[in-house]
């Protein structure tokens, strides 16, 4: 009997026991339950915090100003009549807008080498918006921050807006991040404001795709030029898709230039554009494609097009070469096309 009663405390012990680590747990999970909420964030808070951080980003970018190939100005983001006044750049006159991508600034050679080109051609004013802080890190830090960006750029073009400069006088590039945050910034602005001319290379698709976003609403003239299958997005959604190399896919100088690949080839054969043709052709048999081929008029040549034809809309076909400038001569072209048929 004794035996038994000896027993029967310590399971009454045990159980004892057992309630006190129980209730402690509870208890426990409780009070951090109760820090978690003292510590989650109230609307008021996530809204002081969103414009925080969106304030940091506008106040990271910084706006260089170019006349004739010559930087005139740098200044922060907030556009005021003095920035313009001493930029040099005229509100009557035309003006382009530079937008770099990931792990880029406007110090780049392919921005250099482009605004130079703008200056020759184009003449005006050459804008490149500089937000290298944020570009440099990750991309999905970058990524993260697209909208904030994109609200940014489009504050400063608001702000060129409001004194003087034209719209219709417009022209935007952007070059992979750079090219989604044209069309972004383009569709943005409208339907009070309508950018004349945008062209986008190798528009980014990694994060993008594959939502299907008409680009075409980005401005009067979309162009996106297509160079690469791993960086480059498959939304194809411009009045004209041009698609360069092997189906806008590769290219075939990839193999001499390995630290550009595929992608970073987009802005050096837009580039060379301006002073080398570069002839489209009927669709290749090897390409498979979706949308609209164009109807291309003879010996007709791709690039910067000031001039736009409403006639030629939908997916050009521009074969590249392995050496620079990465062109083709008008006979390559009929040799390959009469080989092909």
């Amino acid at each position: 009997m004794e035996y038994f009663r000896v027993q029967l405390m310590v399971y009454l012990g045990f159980i004892a026991i057992s309630l006190v680590f129980v209730s402690f747990e509870v208890d426990a999970k409780l009070n951090l339950r109760h820090k978690l909420l003292r510590q989650s964030p109230t609307k008021n808070e996530s809204l002081v915090y969103q414009q925080e951080t969106k304030n940091n980003v506008f106040k990271s970018m910084k706006i260089l100003f170019y006349k004739n190939n010559t930087k005139t100005l740098e200044s922060s983001a907030s556009i005021d009549a003095n920035i313009v006044a001493n930029s040099g750049c005229s509100p009557s006159e035309k003006f382009a807008i530079v937008l770099h991508g990931w792990i880029q600034s406007c110090n780049d050679d392919w921005s250099l080498a482009l605004i130079d080109r703008l200056s020759y051609y184009r003449g005006g004013c050459v804008i490149c918006i500089d937000y290298s802080v944020i570009a440099s890190s990750s991309y999905m830090r970058l990524y993260s921050n697209f909208e904030r960006i994109t609200t940014s750029i489009v504050s400063i073009i608001l702000s060129l807006i409001k004194y003087g400069f034209d719209p219709g006088q417009a022209y935007m590039f952007g070059f992979s991040f750079g090219g989604q945050l044209a069309s972004a910034v383009g569709r943005s602005l409208r339907p009070q404001y309508v950018l004349q001319n945008i062209d986008t290379c190798d528009m980014a698709g990694p994060g993008f795709d594959p939502i299907t976003i008409d680009h075409s609403k980005a401005g009067k003239h979309v162009q996106c030029f297509h160079s690469s299958r791993d960086k480059g997005t498959f939304i194809h959604a411009c009045h004209r898709n041009i698609m360069l190399g092997n189906c806008g896919l590769s290219q075939p100088s990839v193999a001499s230039q390995l630290h550009l690949g595929s992608h970073g080839l987009c802005v050096d054969i837009y580039i060379n554009s301006f002073d080398y043709p570069f002839y489209a052709v009927q669709p290749p048999a090897e390409c498979t494609y979706f949308g609209t081929a164009a109807k291309i008029p003879s010996n007709y040549t791709v690039g910067y097009d000031e001039n736009f034809n409403n006639q030629v809309l939908g997916k050009i076909f521009v074969p590249t070469s392995i050496h620079y400038p990465y062109n083709l001569s008008k006979k390559e072209v009929a040799l390959m096309s009469r080989d092909k048929q």
